[in-house]
């Protein structure tokens, strides 16, 4: 139980229903390809992947924090009333799931790493990636029709109103390059 809420009951709740239909909808349109969802700063900097690339202790946990953060933005919705469970806990409790998570999340790398020849199973990067990203924006937007089922009829319209304006936003960030100026910097040129 979290905020005073029991499993699932934040569905109840309007504003809640709304934001998530706005949050999946910008996810699948960043799916669809409309705009990217750049990785942060910090991530794709050169210091950040050269720590990661080292052999030994060092490497092992900068690669582990790594693709943490970068794993954050879909593992972060189940944690979140996870972290609300924990505060309530024992300390031993916290740190069993804690454990847990941390042990879940490298399960991965140490099943691979106990059978190196697992490596030739996974599947080869290729244009098969992009269309199941495509595919998984798709499944978003079935579940924004979902989320919808939540909404009160007056909700509907405003909401779908929300939706074109975000889709309008994501449109505007895409074609708008990282190196363009801002409106007061723009320069004015005289015709010769």
């Amino acid at each position: 139980v979290t905020l005073n809420l029991g499993w699932g009951q934040q569905f109840q709740s309007t504003a809640f229903n709304i934001v998530m239909c706005a949050v999946v909808f910008v996810m699948a349109l960043s799916f669809l390809g409309v705009w990217e969802l750049p990785i942060p700063g910090f991530a794709s900097s050169g210091k950040a992947t050269d720590l990661a690339a080292q052999e030994g202790y060092w490497g092992a946990i900068a690669k582990g924090v790594l693709t943490t953060v970068l794993a954050t933005p879909c593992s972060g919705p189940f944690l979140g009333p996870v972290f609300g469970f924990t505060l309530k806990q024992p300390p031993y409790v916290t740190f069993l799931v804690f454990g847990f998570i941390g042990l879940g999340m490298a399960a991965p790398y140490v099943i691979i790493g106990l059978f190196p020849k697992l490596v030739k199973a996974l599947p080869k990067p290729g244009a098969w990636m992009d269309t199941f990203k495509q595919v998984m924006g798709f499944i978003l937007l079935a579940t924004v029709v979902y989320l919808f089922t939540f909404l009160e009829t007056s909700y509907l319209v405003p909401t779908v109103g929300l939706l074109f304006g975000l889709w309008f936003a994501c449109w505007w960030v895409a074609r708008t390059p990282g190196t363009a100026r801002a409106c007061g910097q723009v320069r004015h040129i005289r015709a010769t």
